[in-house]
């Protein structure tokens, strides 16, 4: 069965990486909104099947919201209003989101995501470990936080094209780094345990997916 899915979750992933810099070339040189509205909505769909899929309705019902949303901002545009907004909708749906199912794992009687995802791959962890996957879940959130009002703020005051560039070119790259600054720091503070090799990180990436927005078991 996971062979019969293979080509969705490569459709899901060309979806991820490759309509956000369409989506940035078409804001930047040919504004056309109806080209950017459709390709919102297939983030906005492949970002609802791919959370929706694993997670309660509480996404779903977002995900929907934000359908909702893009169907105002174009009937706006539609009446004459503008449709400049829509481009950020996928970007802010998907941190939005993120940012609940991380942060909502760091509340009291909760277990972190990454506290979860890592145990289940790696097995019991030291308790200085366990501690630092607590601070990395955290930290996540920060970066997610961040990744929506860096946004509003560039929405708000610098040109279209720069507050493009932020949330579609730069979006995979920023979440890379802050893979390399976690990754980097674990190794120099925790030298003498083994550390993740890379189908390790494949896992936990992908474990983490499956986990975002779901409610400890305990």
């Amino acid at each position: 069965m996971g062979r019969s899915f293979l080509p969705a979750k490569l459709g899901a992933i060309l979806v991820f990486i490759v309509t956000p810099i369409i989506m940035h070339i078409l804001v930047v040189e040919t504004y056309q909104p109806t080209i950017v509205l459709v390709i919102s909505a297939l983030q906005l769909l492949t970002l609802g099947v791919v959370l929706g899929s694993r997670n309660p309705g509480w996404v779903k019902g977002l995900v929907l919201a934000a359908a909702v949303l893009v169907i105002s901002l174009a009937s706006a545009h539609w009446a004459g209003l503008g449709l400049s907004l829509i481009p950020g909708i996928p970007h802010a749906v998907a941190y939005a989101a993120l940012l609940a199912g991380f942060g909502g794992s760091l509340l009291p009687g909760q277990v972190p995501i990454l506290t979860r995802v890592v145990v289940s791959v790696r097995g019991p962890l030291p308790a200085a470990l366990l501690l630092h996957t607590r601070h990395v879940t955290a930290a996540w959130c920060c970066f997610f936080a961040a990744q929506l009002v860096i946004s509003l703020a560039l929405y708000v005051w610098a040109p279209l094209a720069v507050w493009s560039f932020f949330i579609n070119v730069l979006n995979i790259p920023l979440i890379l780094l802050m893979f390399i600054v976690e990754y980097s720091y674990r190794v120099l503070r925790f030298r003498g345990y083994p550390h993740d090799t890379f189908a390790d990180m494949i896992r936990i990436v992908a474990k983490t997916a499956k986990t975002t927005g779901q409610t400890d078991p305990a």
